[in-house]
């Protein structure tokens, strides 16, 4: 019989296969760690009511306005942000926990902007920051830039200025490649790199294992693991 890492293992490579890809099922496989037990269908449905009310306070408004009342709604109405407290609780990694406590990593609370975008036909993407995650909406008119938003602060909207000072208070100058969208397999591998440091710090060494064999599995190049 399959272990359970074995599980969750097979699940996470097909939910990174598929093609579009769905961050929110990649999410879910990863949240198969957590030791509480959760319903895929409730998780899932969350996202869609949330997406259906974006929709419904944005008819009639453009796109890129359509962003804006994602924002509001996620981060103002709904009261998405980080966790400031216990920023590397491992319940900040895990989606369903994510939406029903409303606080998060950066990262897991990215998942639910595009999650959420995606259902409301608004597409973001994912800029792994040196050591933040942020999204972005890109204007679809050439050398228009993009509006990117903090999920961890509540979507706030950030200038140029604010990314930079994100590389400077991180050390690592902001490049262009940087703002390449995050694909899955990056998203997924940074998801499982905060749970491996959350239970290595709080020596949970059974379940950090876990963590580093799946990590392995999806990444046999990563020297770290080795």
């Amino acid at each position: 019989m399959a272990s359970d890492v074995d599980v969750i293992r097979v699940e996470l490579q097909r939910m990174l296969a598929l093609s579009p890809p769905r961050l929110d099922l990649v999410a879910l496989a990863i949240a198969r760690l957590d030791d509480q037990a959760f319903d895929d269908a409730e998780v899932l449905a969350t996202l869609d009511e949330w997406a259906d009310s974006v929709r419904t306070a944005a008819i009639g408004r453009t796109r890129e306005a359509t962003v804006e009342v994602l924002a509001a709604m996620l981060g103002g109405k709904l009261g998405l942000r980080g966790d400031t407290d216990e920023y590397d609780d491992p319940e900040n990694s895990f989606l369903p926990r994510v939406l029903e406590r409303r606080l998060g990593l950066p990262i897991l609370l990215s998942v639910v902007y595009i999650e959420v975008g995606r259902r409301a036909g608004v597409p973001l993407v994912g800029l792994a920051l040196p050591g933040h995650f942020v999204v972005a909406y890109r204007r679809p008119q050439r050398n228009a830039g993009q509006i990117v938003l903090d999920p961890f602060d509540s979507g706030r909207e950030l200038s140029d200025a604010d990314v930079e000072e994100i590389g400077f208070r991180s050390n690592a100058p902001i490049t262009r490649d940087m703002f390449g969208a995050a694909t899955p397999y990056t998203i997924a591998t940074r998801m499982l790199r905060n749970l491996l440091g959350s239970y290595q710090r709080r020596k949970r060494w059974e379940k950090a294992r876990v963590v580093a064999e799946l990590m392995q599995a999806i990444d046999p190049e990563d020297d770290q693991l080795n």
